[in-house]
C-alpha cells in the first residue's frame, strides 16, 4: 500500500508515519513542520517558508502549493490532518485534485472545525475551548471572505471524503452525524524515540505550562492556580509558564519538570500530553469520563482538570501532599503511552479502516 499523509499537528503524522513504516507501508509525509513548532520528519514540503517579502510569501502559500501538488498522485490512500490543510482560498481546489488523482481520501478530525463549533454552540459540552474565546469563534461566525471560505471548504471536504477519522471524544461528537464518520482512533506515539527518566522531584516540585494560545488552553485559569499554589507552598513548588518554543526546545524544558499542566478547556489529552507521559511526567489535562468512555477506558494516568481555578488548585495540592508517589505516577504515564498509544498498533487500526 502506498500512503500520502498531508499536514502535521504537533508530531501526530510524524508518529503515524513511523508506525506505518514499521508495518512495511510505503508512506510519504508532506508537511511544513506545523509552522513555528518545526516538527521534523517531512519528506516533501507543502510550500516553502521563511521569506519575509510579502509578495514571495503570497506566492509560496497560494501559488507554489498548486505546483508542488502535481506530484501528489497515484497513492492508494491520502489522509489529511485537517479539512483546511491548505490556505482556505486554494484548499477546495487542492483537496479535489487529491481526490481525483489518488485512491481513497480520508481526513483526520484532530482540530477545531465547523461541525465541532456547532456541537459546542448547541450545548453539547459543559465547557470547551470556544468558551470566552472570540478569536476562535470568529473563524466560524465572521463575515469576512477568509472566514466564509474556511467554513465552505470544511463542509466541502466533509462531503467528498471517503472517511472522517476522529482522534478523541470531542472531535467524534462533532462529526458523529456525518455518514462517513469512522471509529475513533487514538493518537499514535512512538515512545521508543523518547527517553524516559525516573521522575523524582528535588527540593521543589516543578510544574510547567506551555503556552500556545492562552484562550484556547485556559491559561488564565492555570496562571491563577499557579499564583495561588506558589504563595501557599513557596518552598515546595516552582512554577514555569512559557510558550511558542520550537519542538526541540520545548522538549528540553519539559525534561526539567515534574508535572506538565497541559490545558483545562478540552475533554481529552493530545500529543503534548503524550510527549510528557513518554518522558515520565505526571500530566494534568483533559481526561473527562466521556473521553475515557470514547476509548473504552475506565481510567487514565492523566489528572483531569477543568476551567475552574479552585479545582486546578485542589489537584495541585493533592500532588504536593502525595509527592512520594510522583515517581510511581510518572512510570504509569510511560507505560500508558507505550501500550495505549503504541504507534504500530495505531497504524494497524488505520490500515484496517482504509481497507474497509
Amino acid at each position: 500500500m502506498k500512503v500520502l499523509l498531508v499536514g502535521e499537528f504537533s508530531g501526530f503524522y510524524l508518529n503515524l508515519k513511523q508506525g506505518l513504516q514499521e508495518l512495511g507501508v510505503d508512506v510519504t509525509l508532506a508537511a511544513n513542520g506545523d509552522g513555528w513548532k518545526q516538527i521534523p520528519g517531512a519528506d516533501i514540503p507543502l510550500y516553502r517558508t521563511g521569506d519575509t517579502n510579502r509578495a514571495k510569501k503570497i506566492y509560496y502559500k497560494l501559488i507554489e502549493p498548486v505546483l508542488f501538488g502535481r506530484k501528489f498522485a497515484d497513492y492508494d490512500v491520502v489522509q489529511l490532518v485537517h479539512e483546511n490543510v491548505y490556505r482556505p482560498y486554494i484548499n477546495s481546489l487542492m483537496v479535489r485534485r487529491l481526490k481525483e488523482r489518488n485512491g481513497s481520501l480520508y481526513v483526520s478530525v484532530a482540530g477545531t472545525c465547523y461541525s465541532l463549533y456547532h456541537a459546542w454552540k448547541n450545548g453539547t459540552f459543559r465547557y470547551y475551548t470556544f468558551d470566552d474565546n472570540p478569536r476562535k469563534q470568529e473563524v466560524y461566525v465572521g463575515k469576512g471572505l477568509r472566514q466564509e471560505m474556511t467554513r465552505r471548504t470544511e463542509q466541502y471536504v466533509d462531503r467528498i471524503a471517503d472517511g472522517m477519522i476522529p482522534v478523541m471524544y470531542e472531535y467524534a461528537v462533532g462529526i458523529r452525524s456525518l455518514p462517513n464518520c469512522k471509529k475513533t482512533i487514538p493518537l499514535p506515539f512512538n515512545a521508543e524515540k523518547t527517553e524516559y527518566r525516573t521522575n523524582r522531584p528535588g527540593g521543589r516540585v516543578v510544574f510547567y505550562h506551555g503556552i500556545l494560545q492562552e484562550q484556547d488552553k485556559g491559561t488564565a485559569y492555570i496562571r491563577e492556580a499557579f499564583d495561588i499554589i506558589q504563595k501557599k507552598y513557596p518552598g515546595d513548588v516552582e512554577t514555569i509558564i512559557c510558550g511558542r518554543l520550537p519542538f526541540q526546545e520545548y522538549l528540553e524544558v519539559l525534561r526539567k519538570t515534574n508535572i506538565l499542566v497541559d490545558q483545562c478547556k478540552e475533554h481529552c489529552w493530545g500529543m503534548n500530553a503524550c510527549y510528557g507521559m513518554a518522558q515520565g511526567k505526571v500530566v494534568m489535562g483533559g481526561a473527562s469520563r466521556s473521553s475515557l468512555q470514547e476509548f473504552g477506558l475506565t481510567e487514565s494516568p492523566v489528572i483531569h482538570i477543568k476551567p475552574d481555578t479552585a479545582q486546578i488548585v485542589r489537584q495541585m495540592e493533592n500532588i504536593l501532599e502525595n509527592r512520594k508517589q510522583i515517581e510511581e505516577w510518572g512510570h504509569a504515564s510511560r507505560v500508558f503511552v507505550e501500550t495505549f498509544h503504541d504507534n504500530k498498533k495505531i497504524a494497524g487500526q488505520y490500515l484496517e479502516t482504509w481497507k474497509q
